[in-house]
């Protein structure tokens, strides 16, 4: 029960760095952003004012994420449980993105195994398409110009498997 503790706390240290660095990264682009203006180094010009926005935007999301997790840990995470059509799921998922993915020069694509009706489960759609998000985010933030990535869904084992 001692190696348990003692392996969770390290986790929950480990954590804890981890989110401090991913808050650290866009605050410091914010400041620096802003900083460069205030200082004429930087023109504040649409498309430099729009690269700082997107920045807060990822911070956003970062908080809104510790958000979820603190609400998960608790036992306080609401799902919201209805028959979700996957295939729709991965094609609003593909919409969202696909701005996102031809900027990056990164095709994104959707397959699958099955027909329509077998790739439907019970589920969150919300906490799905979050999940999704955050997936193909950062799938799209680590693929080379030039490269693919893929929502695919399948049947398998009695399950629907979804794999980015």
């Amino acid at each position: 029960m001692t190696a348990a503790l003692e392996q969770a706390d390290e986790q929950r240290r480990n954590l804890t760095a981890d989110v401090a660095h991913e808050l650290r990264t866009p605050l410091h682009i914010i400041q620096g952003n802003l900083e460069g203006i205030l200082d004429g180094i930087y023109e504040p010009t649409p498309a430099h004012i729009q690269a700082t926005l997107e920045e807060t935007h990822l911070l956003a999301r970062l908080v809104d994420d510790l958000h979820t997790l603190a609400q998960a840990e608790a036992g306080q995470l609401s799902l919201h449980l209805a028959p979700v059509d996957v295939t729709e799921l991965l094609a609003d998922v593909q919409t969202s993105f696909s701005g996102q993915a031809e900027a990056k020069g990164v095709k994104l694509t959707v397959s699958f195994e099955g027909k329509p009706a077998e790739l439907t489960l019970n589920g969150d759609a919300g906490r799905l398409d979050q999940v999704l998000g955050n997936l193909v985010s950062n799938a799209l933030r680590h693929t080379p110009p030039g490269g693919c990535v893929t929502l695919h869904a399948a049947r398998l084992d009695g399950m629907v498997q979804i794999q980015v």
